[in-house]
């Protein structure tokens, strides 16, 4: 048995109670085999008529029927917001104004999509375009690494712990920050649809409606920024 620390996808993953080897393999491995995208963040899943009919009573003047959105995405897009950002009052921030972009933008919903893809669409916009903002202003060149390390501490507690002992759980933050610091040196282009397929989960088909993408485009732009990540992880993890 390897004497290198556990981590499970429980506890780094949120969905499936399994623990493996914390190597360089393996987390090379649960990328590009698009584990990552039944984890971290968990699922939109089926939509049924729900959002809807909620959103038909938004456009008549529901206030209150959108904030039953609000509840109901404000953890997923918060994520989204903080994997591009990597910073929680930036992410806080950033979440705020794409809800508002959304409700100011209702009446352009046509309903030929899932509400959730065409949220998400905002929030990728969104987040991309504070991520260059902030890029430019020089936000990540500015903050320290330990700086960064507290402030990823509020998503952490976000995800519950069910790691074996102390030395897994650890080991489990360690690997979320070495993900994520790969992933914000990744390009825009690159880092969205990092972000949506491999994090996120969505579909080939979605992700290419919400950047307007053809599918192909999508594919070849995921492998390329799959094996930017890959190279950025093996000279950290071997």
């Amino acid at each position: 048995m390897s004497n290198l620390p556990l981590f499970s996808y429980k506890s780094f993953y949120g969905e499936k109670n399994l623990f493996v080897v914390a190597c360089p393999e393996t987390i090379l491995n649960c990328l590009c085999l698009n584990i990552l995208s039944v984890s971290l963040f968990s699922a939109l899943g089926a939509e049924n008529d729900e959002d809807m009919d909620i959103v038909a009573r938004c456009r008549r003047g529901s206030r209150e029927a959108f904030d039953i959105l609000v509840e109901k995405y404000y953890r997923k897009i918060y994520n989204l917001a903080y994997r591009f950002v990597g910073d929680s009052e930036e992410a806080n921030d950033l979440a705020q104004e794409i809800f508002a972009a959304a409700y100011q933008n209702l009446k352009k919903f046509r309903g030929d999509a899932k509400f959730s893809t065409w949220l998400f669409q905002i929030a990728t916009n969104r987040g991309k375009n504070k991520f260059k903002y902030l890029k430019r202003r020089g936000f990540f060149a500015n903050r320290g690494h330990a700086e960064g390390d507290e402030e990823r501490e509020p998503l952490q507690r976000e995800i519950a712990d069910t790691s074996p002992n102390p030395e897994a759980a650890l080991a489990g933050k360690q690997i979320q920050k070495i993900v994520q610091d790969a992933i914000n040196e990744l390009e825009p282009d690159h880092k969205e649809i990092v972000i949506l397929r491999d994090i996120e989960g969505f579909s080939y088909d979605e992700i290419a409606k919400m950047l307007n993408l053809p599918e192909g485009t999508t594919k070849s732009r995921l492998h390329r920024a799959r094996m930017v990540v890959k190279e950025r992880l093996k000279k950290v993890l071997s």
